[in-house]
This record gives structure tokens, sequence and C-alpha cells, in this order.
């Protein structure tokens, strides 16, 4: 025997000082009686039929010892061991998607944590119990725990995910387990149908339901007009399926259509509208798993700021390639009007023959600036003239950088007749073009941390706006100056979202569908995150001390839509020994059962000498 608090032992201190208290009490009592005749006749009756009334105070004695006996050693808590009386448990849970589906009242899930909850129950007291939950991934939830409570405890706080399910993965976990502790009790609990299994007992929580699912949602937007297309399918019976697409929250069209059960029926909804920044197209029917009636994607396009300011005095050339290229409109002002303008920003400035007092809090493009410029990164050396015209070079640079920059851009026979030398240019700038060993066009961030290109030559002194090279470069300065943060809005849950780092980027965070947030690690070119969640996740992007918000939609695995699922084996290989752990008994309950009893005996003497119950 142990004792788990053996402080509380200390308590057998009192035991002395009762047995003083007992010694030094006043043992006279003071009465009034109505007669000495009925007293004297009392005392001979007492004598007579009570000869044992003198021993009353010795029990009222022996109980109060009892008692601080009895409750001293419950709060020490004693511990028996009992040798081979326990076990070591394993519980491998299914936390995949298809888990979420509901189960009567409550989810698979949770009819799944119960019937872990009832085997620990069960358990004799001194089992250790480990739970290992697994999706894509194993996750060690718990691990020897034996505390029942604590055990119950941690069961109950486990969720599951909305991946599919890796039968390998979990297989694998569970066979490293047994093989590390071929004595345990292994439990699979979850909602597949193995035909066979061998060492390890597989508790199944499924039943027969109807469940629909929308996948392969794909659209086009053409002419103000959004056709998108998807496929639906229905599990366990033939269904009328009613299909809505609403655009930015607004309904725009329902419709219904006729499926076969476990078919994937193609479908299409088109509506009209002129643009758009998200549409979700959705099954109305009830059913018992929500996450898979509904697929949301996102205008990636709708998120990108592709507002432009062209500050000059004849910007045509600018006007007519980005009126072409961008889906949102350029403004144009003269150097006056810009110097009287109020703060209004834009995603890009293109500053043509004209040098600004302090650039502007984005990405820049500077064209002919003859005079430096703070945090521009180079200054001004001097202006020079040519004879006759000449020939500019491309970069033979394998940057990668370069190359985006330079792609489908020929650079042949590209004039100029003078141009602007610079010095002191910072060396995180990609040089596109020179002349004489002098960058002619060249791009990378200012020493405000912004993406920057600058032309050293007016173009209404060459022929370049005139070339077919012109609007591929002008198309990849864009795309430079505007960089996709995400290549795509959709995505399926487990999938991993990759966040394209800029230089100037301070940090990316994630908010997932149920409100987190993330902090997104970079490597300096990319930052990644796993969708674990069904539903819409917020990419928060800080640069310049402003926030830009990005939204993609993880959609439920279409193989966790299925609701029953049979798997043909799923077996751990090796042979189980029979070593089983010591168990406990922990009387703790009994003693404070026996503490009540004596408190009431006690009390029942006390009462018993107190008023003469004899």
């Amino acid at each position: 025997m142990s004792f788990m608090w053996p402080l509380g032992l200390l308590g057998l201190i009192g035991i002395p000082i009762v047995i003083i208290i007992y010694i030094l009490r006043s043992k006279y009592n003071e009465q009034t009686v109505s007669s000495t005749y009925i007293w004297d006749l009392s005392e001979k009756f007492l004598k007579r039929k009570n000869p044992l009334s003198g021993l009353t105070g010795l029990i009222s004695l022996i109980l109060q010892i009892l008692t601080i006996t009895v409750i001293s050693i419950a709060i020490a808590r004693p511990v028996f061991t009992l040798p081979g009386a326990a076990n070591d448990y394993c519980f491998v849970l299914d936390a995949s998607g298809s888990m979420n589906i509901k189960h009567g009242k409550t989810t698979r899930f949770e009819a799944a944590k119960e019937e872990i909850i009832d085997v620990i129950k069960d358990s004799k007291d001194g089992s250790s119990f480990t739970l290992l939950c697994v999706a894509d991934d194993a996750i060690i939830t718990f691990r020897n725990i034996t505390d029942k409570n604590y055990a119950i405890e941690l069961v109950e706080g486990a969720e599951p995910e909305a991946v599919a399910s890796d039968t390998m993965q979990s297989l694998n976990t569970a066979q490293a387990y047994f093989t590390e502790n071929p004595s345990s009790l292994m439990y699979l609990v979850t909602d597949k149908s193995y035909s066979t299994s061998a060492n390890i007992e597989i508790i199944t929580v499924t039943d027969d339901t109807v469940n629909y699912a929308i996948t392969d949602v794909e659209y086009s937007h053409s002419g103000e007009k959004l056709t998108v297309k998807a496929n639906v399918v229905s599990y366990g019976e033939d269904a009328e399926l009613n299909i809505r697409l609403s655009v930015d929250g607004e309904n725009k069209n329902e419709g219904s259509i006729a499926v076969k059960a476990g078919e994937l029926t193609p479908v299409t909804v088109e509506c009209k509208v002129p643009y758009f920044s998200a549409f979700t197209v959705e099954v109305l029917n009830s059913d018992a798993y929500g996450a898979d009636n509904s697929v949301t994607s996102y205008n990636l396009d709708s998120d990108k700021t592709y507002s432009t300011l062209i500050v000059s005095e004849t910007g045509f050339f600018f006007e007519a390639v980005l009126d072409a290229l961008l889906d949102s409109e350029v403004t144009t002002v003269t150097p006056d009007e810009y110097e009287s303008m109020s703060e209004e920003t834009y995603g890009l400035y293109i500053f043509d023959s004209y040098e600004p007092a302090e650039l502007p809090n984005s990405a820049v493009w500077l064209i002919n600036p003859d005079k430096s410029i703070k945090d521009s990164g180079f200054n001004v050396k001097g202006k020079i003239s040519l004879s006759e015209s000449d020939v500019i070079k491309k970069s033979a640079s394998t940057s990668t950088m370069v190359r985006k920059l330079l792609e489908a851009v020929d650079g042949d026979e590209l004039y100029i007749k003078n141009y602007v030398k610079y010095s002191g240019m910072y060396l995180n700038f990609y040089t596109l073009f020179t002349y004489d060993s002098n960058p002619m066009i060249f791009a990378g961030a200012n020493g405000l941390g912004n993406r920057q290109v600058v032309f050293a030559f007016d173009l209404h002194e060459s022929d370049i706006a005139l070339s077919t090279d012109f609007v591929m470069l002008i198309a990849n300065l864009v795309e430079y100056s505007f960089p996709d943060v995400i290549d795509s809005s959709d995505y399926v849950a487990g999938d991993e979202v990759v966040v394209n780092v800029s230089p100037t980027m301070e940090n990316v965070k994630a908010i997932d569908p149920s409100g987190n947030e993330v902090y997104m690690e970079s490597d300096g070119t990319t930052a990644t995150l796993t969708l674990n969640e069904v539903g819409t996740y917020k990419i928060v992007v800080t640069e310049g001390g402003r926030n830009a918000e990005y939204s993609v939609y993880a959609a439920a695995p279409l193989s966790e839509s299925v609701p029953v699922v049979t798997e043909a084996d799923f077996s751990l290989s090796g042979e189980r020994e029979d070593a089983r752990i010591d168990g406990i008994y922990d009387p703790s309950v009994l003693l404070f059962v026996i503490f009540v009893l004596l408190f009431i005996a006690d009390w029942g003497v006390y009462c018993y000498e107190k008023y003469q119950l004899r």
C-alpha cells in the first residue's frame, strides 16, 4: 500500500488531542428534579436496568478516535497495488471528414468518442490509455495516461478534421504502436467497415443515411455571363436535387436536376453579371453532411488593385497599352494637377519625364527621370545625347526574375536617341536592357521597399513604344508591379495554399473558417498553410503598413461524402503478448462512507448523553 498524499496522515495528531480533551472535561452535569424521592428511585432503576451506562462516554471517545483515523487515511489517499490486473489501451480514432456525417442526433465522431469513453470507464483502475487521431496524418493526442477522468476529458476535447482519410496511414500508425507495445489492447474506432482484422478490435460507428455532394466546380465569365459547371451526386437513393447559384450573396438562379444514386451528374447554372467577387453554388436539399453541399469560388482579380495614375504631359503610349491590359480605369493627370491633388492611393504611379518631391508608398514607374529622387535607389549622373540613334541590348542574365520580366520579349533593334546615366544603384535592381554597359530599363525595390521600374530614356525619343515588344514588356512589368499573392482560390480540405511573398511584405497571416488567426511562416519567397477545415480562409498580407485580404475556399473531399465505405483488411502483424500492468485499488470512497457512518454514530451517542435518551 502507498499513499498519494502522505501529509494527510498529519490529521492523526487529533487523536491525542481528543484524548486530552476527554480527560480534562467535566464529568458532572447539573440537573433539576422535582423530588429527591424521584431522583433516588431513578438511580436505583438505572443501576438495575442499565448496568453499562457508564461506558457511554468511552464509546463516544472510541468513535471520535476512529472518525479521525478514517478521515486522515482517506485524505492521505491510500492506494493498493494489484499485480497484473490492468491493461494498456491504445485507441486509433478516425478523425477524417466523413466522421462529421450525422449519426442519429450527433456526429459519427461524437459517437466514436462515446465508444472510447465507455471502454475507459469499464477498464480496471491503473490501466494506461493512448489516443491516436488519424486523418491524412497521425496525431498523438495523449499517451500512457493512467487517470481515467483525465483521459476521458482529453477524449472529449478531440476534434475531427475535414480532410480525406488515409487507411494506410492509420494502419502504419497502429502497427508502429503495436510493435512497440505488443501487449496493448488495440482499438480502431471508425465509420468504415473492414472485412477482416487481426490484433485489433474494430468499433464501427456508421448507419445507413442519405447524403448529397457537389464537386468539380468550374466557371467562365464572358460578355457579362457567368457560367458555372459542376458535378452533383446522391448517396443512398435516387433524388431530385435543387441547385442554387448565388453571386456576391444575392440569389441569381435556381433549378433542379434528377440524379441516380452514386452517380456523378453534371449540372450547369448560368446568370448575367457584369462583375463579381465571389459566387456560391449549392445543393439545397437537407442531408446528413452539410459541409459538402456547397462550394464557393472567389474572383482573384477582384481582390487585385489595378488602379493606376499616370503623371505626364503626353501619356498617350501608356494610356493606350494599359487600357488594353488592365481591367480597370487608368487616370492621367499633368504634373501641375498631381501636385495639387488631395491624398488618394493608387496601386501604381507612372511618372513620365517628371520627378515627384517624394515617392508614394506604392509601386512606381519612373520614365526618363533626370533629377535625383529621395528613396529611388539611384543617383542621376547626367544626360547623354547620342550623335545618332543606337540599339539597346537585351540582358543575357539567367536570373529567374530577369527571364520572367523579359518573357516573350525579343529585344531586337530597339533604338534610343539619348538617355540619362545613373550611378549608386542598389544591388537589388534587375537590369533588363543596357547601352554601353549603362542600365536603360531596370526594376527592383526602392528605398521604401516598393516595386519600382525605371526607363532611362524618353519614350518619345525611342522606337520601343512602336515595337511589338512594347506590349509584352509592359504586360510583364504590370504583372511584376501587381504580383499575384495567391495563384488560386479553389482548394480541397487537406490541400496546401501557397502565398507568393514579396520583399516588401511585412507578415502574412491566415484566418481559418473557425475564426482562428495563424501567422504563416515564410522562407523568403513563399508562405504555406495546410487547409484542414471546410470553408473560407482569409489570407491577410501586410505590406507597407497596409493590409490586403484574399479569400480562398476549401471544399470537402468527395471521398469523404460517401456514407458507407467497406475496406478489405485492417490487420496488425506480430504476436500479441499477454503481459499486463499492475492495477490499483483506491478505497477512498469507502473510507469516506465509513467516516460518515462513524460521525452519525458519534452524534447519536452525544445526543444520548446530552439529553439522557435512555
